[in-house]
C-alpha cells in the first residue's frame, strides 16, 4: 500500500513509518522540518513538505494514497485554544482536502487519546461504549475530532493508545532519568491507575487497523491487558535503571501552584511547558485505565510486552540514542 502519513518525524510517526517500509510498504510523509526527517528510511519514504496549514489550501493536491493515518497533534500547547485549533480543526481541513482530491483513501486512522474518554472515576477500565468525559482541553479536543469524523464519508477509526513506553520519546524520557537519580513522583490522594501500551504493541495494532476493510467508522483503546499504577511504574523503572526509586507524594495545591508558575514562565520565556493545565488535570486525576478487548476480539490483535519488558526495551533505546 502507499500510504500518506502526518507526524512521521514525531515519535510514534518514526517507529510507525520504519515498521511500515519494513513490511513493503511506500509511506507519503509529511515533513515540516527536514532535519528531523533525516531520521526516517531513506527507501520507499517520499517527503510531502510542509506542515498541518497545507490542508487548508483549496489548491492542494496530494499524491494518490490508498489510506491516511493522521498523527500529527499538539500534545502541550502555548495556548488552550492551541489544542482545539491543531487537534481538532486541523483534522476538519484534512478531511476537506482529502474529499477535493481526485481519489479516496479505504480508510483514514485518526491519532486520539485515552485522555478523550477521560479519567476512570470508578476505578474501573473504560471500554468503547463508556461515556465520555474528558476534564482538560486536550481530551476535548481530541473527543471532538472524534466526533466529526463520525459524521465525514470516508471510513475512519478513530485509536486511544493508553501511556505509550518507548525510546524517543521525549514526554516519557523525563521519568527514565529521575529513576537514574533515584526520586520519582506521584500526585498524593490517588491511586494512580494506569493503563499503558509498548511502542512497537502500539505500531503492530495500527497495522492491523490499515488491513481493516470495512466502511464503517470505527473507535478502538490501545492498551495492554494488565495496568498499572505509580508505584509499580516507578517499582519498574527502577528496576531497569538499576536504582531504588524514592517515591514522593505531592500535594494537590502544590501541583496547582507549580502549574500556574510553569504556565507563566513557558509565556515568558518561550519553552514548551510540560506541566500546563492540561498535565495537571491528568496528574490528578483518579485513574487513566481502558481496555483494549474490542480490538483483540475484532482485529486479532495481541500485545507482546509487559510493562518491565517495554520499560526495559525504552531504555535500552534512549541509551543507545545517548539519551541516557
Amino acid at each position: 500500500m502507499k500510504i500518506l502519513v502526518t507526524g512521521a518525524t514525531g515519535f510514534i510517526g518514526t517507529h510507525f513509518v520504519r515498521r511500515l517500509v519494513r513490511d513493503g510498504h511506500t509511506v507519503v510523509a509529511l515533513v515540516r522540518d527536514p532535519a528531523k526527517a533525516r531520521g526516517l528510511p531513506a527507501a520507499n519514504v517520499e517527503w510531502l513538505a510542509g506542515d498541518l496549514s497545507l490542508f487548508e489550501d483549496e489548491r492542494t493536491v496530494l499524491p494518490a494514497c490508498d489510506a491516511v493515518v493522521h498523527l500529527a497533534g499538539v500534545v502541550a500547547a502555548e495556548r488552550v485554544a492551541d489544542y482545539h485549533a491543531v487537534n481538532f480543526v486541523a483534522v476538519k481541513h484534512l478531511v476537506a482536502c482529502l474529499e477535493r482530491q481526485s481519489w479516496r483513501p479505504h480508510r483514514l486512522l485518526f491519532a486520539s487519546s485515552l485522555a478523550a474518554a477521560g479519567p476512570s472515576l470508578d476505578g474501573a477500565a473504560k471500554s468503547e461504549t463508556d461515556a465520555c468525559r474528558p476534564i482538560e482541553p486536550y481530551g476535548r479536543s481530541k473527543l471532538d475530532a472524534e466526533q466529526f469524523l463520525q459524521t465525514v464519508g470516508i471510513p475512519t477509526t478513530s485509536f486511544r493508545p493508553a501511556v505509550v513506553f518507548g525510546d524517543g520519546d521525549p514526554a516519557t524520557i523525563t521519568l527514565f532519568r529521575m529513576a537514574k537519580r533515584g526520586l520519582g513522583l506521584r500526585a498524593a490522594g490517588t491511586s494512580g491507575g494506569l493503563s499503558f501500551i509498548d511502542i512497537d504493541d502500539l505500531v503492530d495494532a495500527l497495522v492491523k487497523l490499515l488491513a481493516d476493510r470495512s466502511t464503517a467508522h470505527r473507535t478502538f483503546f490501545i492498551s495492554h491487558p494488565d495496568p498499572t499504577d505509580t508505584r509499580a511504574m516507578w517499582k519498574a523503572l527502577g528496576k531497569v535503571m538499576q536504582r531504588e526509586v524514592v517515591v514522593v507524594p505531592v500535594p494537590r495545591r502544590v501541583l496547582y501552584v507549580s502549574m500556574l508558575a510553569m504556565t507563566a514562565l513557558a509565556k515568558r520565556l518561550k519553552f514548551k511547558n510540560q506541566l500546563d493545565v492540561k498535565q495537571y488535570e491528568q496528574i490528578t486525576a483518579p485513574a487513566f485505565l481502558c481496555s483494549s478487548a474490542a480490538l483483540q476480539r475484532d482485529l486479532g490483535w495481541q500485545p507482546a510486552f509487559g510493562l518491565e519488558a517495554s520499560i526495559a526495551k525504552a531504555a535500552d533505546g534512549f541509551r543507545k540514542a545517548r539519551w541516557l
